[in-house]
């Protein structure tokens, strides 16, 4: 293997970036080809499953090289190690999982902790490796606001139990996060709003942001695929989240556009399981794609985009994916969390059910408006999140990170 110099950047991932099925792996593999750009790139990943060919193939297209470990939270006696480490350290639930993963990966933990070039992960976890060391050279990239994320969680939570155990791990993200923190040299926010949830943890922290970005070049509309039935679309996966804001969506916003638009569609895009599904059955107006590899014929289908969440964290990529595609937004205020989005310009933003519908209703019978917004939208995601834009913004924190290892 060739010597890894000190302008080498090593990638941590928790699962693997490609292929691009959530958003959390849209942002790892957008920062990660980004980076290639400038620098020989070390890709550590643990993942749940072994690599496939393909996988390894996708990767070694933009990584120097590829190493894997066994994410383990899966078995029984996984679960069963991951509730001790969390009693015996205080540690949230990811942390631990990471931290016991790690550990019997002995090759793969001293090969980053020695690493002499920069240590960029694809999540605040991966800190949980220099929880009690100084890291000046260890970059923390965040999904979502690493304690506010719990927060969130719990309070989207449909059981007790589920409640309670989030808001267990919040209490144990705030008192693990802050010395990770102070131990890194930077922390990446999605948005402005979780980078001042992160300094109101550890205030001398560097904390940068870097959108939710998306490749506009790839991302691309074409309206020559779309249906002359009405269709409506909300992407995603049955996440606690998603499926949160589609329940609410459908009981207090649906039934509002069905009397007004008896013939439009529901179309659900993206990895929904089985279960999630039925859920809906009941409803025949509502369809389910299931996984895709390819979410783009979906927008080029679709008339409206919809994103009605009413309590979220971080910044959804689904909705640069609809920027990108040229899609006519509805949302509410925190749908757009974290995006340069004007209302009544480039998005439509409601404050209320009757609000959202009326707005669904009316860009439906309003095409040359849909078409307007949607290009606006577009126009957005070129000037501030295309990664052309964003990865310039990246190399720029790197290059300060560099420079500032060099001086010591």
């Amino acid at each position: 293997m060739a010597e890894v110099s000190r302008r080498d950047v090593c990638f941590l991932s928790l699962e693997s970036p490609w292929p691009t099925h959530s958003g959390a792996a849209l942002r790892s593999f957008g920062m990660l080809r980004e980076l290639s750009r400038y620098y020989a790139v070390r890709l550590v990943t643990l993942t749940r499953c072994p690599l496939t060919e393909e996988q390894r193939l996708v990767l070694a297209g933009v990584c120097h090289s590829v190493d894997r470990g066994r994410l383990m939270d899966t078995t029984l006696k996984d679960k069963i190690s991951i509730l001790l480490k969390i009693i015996r350290t205080g540690y949230p639930y990811h942390s631990a999982v990471i931290a016991i993963s790690i550990a019997h990966a002995p090759g793969i933990r001293n090969m980053v902790l020695e690493h002499p070039g920069i240590v960029f992960t694809s999540v605040g976890h991966f800190g949980v490796m220099v929880h009690k060391q100084k890291a000046p050279n260890w970059i923390l990239n965040q999904c979502d606001a690493d304690v506010e994320f719990w927060w969130a969680y719990a309070h989207q939570a449909r059981s007790w139990l589920v409640k309670a155990t989030g808001l267990l791990n919040y209490v144990l993200a705030r008192g693990h996060y802050p010395s990770i923190y102070r131990n890194v040299a930077r922390v990446v926010s999605v948005c402005e709003e979780d980078r001042q949830h992160t300094l109101s943890l550890a205030p001398d922290t560097h904390v940068d942001v870097i959108e939710n970005g998306i490749d506009c070049s790839h991302y691309v509309p074409d309206r020559s695929q779309s249906s002359r039935v009405p269709r409506i679309l909300f992407t995603g996966t049955s996440a606690t989240r998603n499926m949160t804001a589609l329940h609410a969506f459908v009981k207090n916003t649906w039934p509002i556009i069905r009397r007004s638009l008896g013939g439009i569609e529901l179309l659900v895009a993206g990895n929904f399981s089985e279960n999630a599904q039925k859920e809906f059955a009941e409803h025949k107006s509502i369809s389910f794609t299931g996984r895709v590899d390819d979410i783009r014929p979906y927008f080029n289908m679709s008339n409206v985009f919809i994103a009605p969440f009413q309590e979220t964290h971080g910044s959804k990529l689904k909705i640069a994916e609809a920027m990108a595609m040229a899609m006519p937004i509805v949302t509410t205020p925190m749908g757009i969390r974290g995006f340069p989005l004007v209302d009544g310009e480039s998005v439509a933003v409601a404050q209320s059910n009757e609000k959202f519908a009326a707005m669904v209703i009316q860009l439906i019978r309003d095409p040359g408006r849909c078409e307007r917004l949607g290009n606006a939208a577009r126009n957005v995601a070129l000037e501030h999140i295309d990664w052309n834009v964003l990865g310039k913004k990246l190399h720029g924190i790197l290059e300060e990170t560099f420079n500032t290892l060099n001086e010591r």
